[in-house]
């Protein structure tokens, strides 16, 4: 009988479900929303409607959140400091694995509009070549490239890090489309530029296993 009860007890703990590993186990995610803390960026409009890219980075960030919550992974939501300095330091304290800056870029011309990424480090570079090919896939806008001249937060710590300027909000179908996110329209360029980050993320953490530690969401 205790044989019987030994077996049956085993046969038990070997079904019970085993979390598989995924590439972001230990990583922390440090994503900072580019301006804020009063600065607005660049300004678009869409038919009399004022669309601030603080506001666009800020909507970015929260989607791509709930989709690395949705898939088990660990982020740090960067403070908005009014120094880029202070930013990057901010995210290594958390002990952050990598860094993605979200901006959107702006111009007098409201028909500008294509995808450009910022690294300065050739770990920087070594990360964006996931991440900016994704937003260029998703997007589908002209690819102006990954740019390598010290620009925004990368130029600090050493982090890979990357600054994404996935589109215009001073484009008026960019503006415009934030416009719907904001009314609720689904697969939006917000939504699409997530899942693209979310998508490089996956394809760098499965490639590259460097980083660690424990983060706070």
């Amino acid at each position: 009988m205790k044989k019987s009860i030994v077996i049956l007890g085993l046969s038990l703990l070997l079904a019970l479900p085993v979390s598989a590993a995924t590439p972001f186990d230990g990583k922390i995610i440090a994503l900072d929303a580019g301006h804020g803390n009063g600065q607005t960026g660049a300004v678009g409009d869409c038919n009399g409607t004022q669309v601030i890219e603080a506001d666009v980075n800020l909507a970015v960030r929260s989607e791509l959140e709930k989709i690395l919550t949705a898939n088990g992974a660990i982020y740090h939501e960067v403070a908005p400091l009014d120094s880029r300095q202070d930013r990057v330091a901010d995210a290594e304290a958390a002990g952050s694995s990598v860094l993605i800056s979200i901006h959107h870029n702006g111009s007098t011309n409201t028909s500008a509009d294509y995808t450009q990424s910022f690294v300065t480090q050739k770990n920087d570079k070594v990360f964006a070549s996931y991440i900016h090919p994704a937003l260029v896939s998703k997007l589908g806008l002209p690819d102006k490239g990954i740019k390598s001249d010290g620009y925004g937060m990368t130029v600090y710590g050493s982090l890979p890090g990357v600054l994404t300027e996935s589109y215009f909000v001073t484009d008026t179908d960019g503006a415009c489309d934030f416009v719907d996110y904001r009314n609720g329209v689904t697969n939006t360029r917000v939504h699409k530029e997530a899942q693209a980050m979310y998508e490089g993320l996956l394809g760098y953490f499965s490639q590259n296993t460097g980083g660690g530690g424990r983060g706070r969401n």
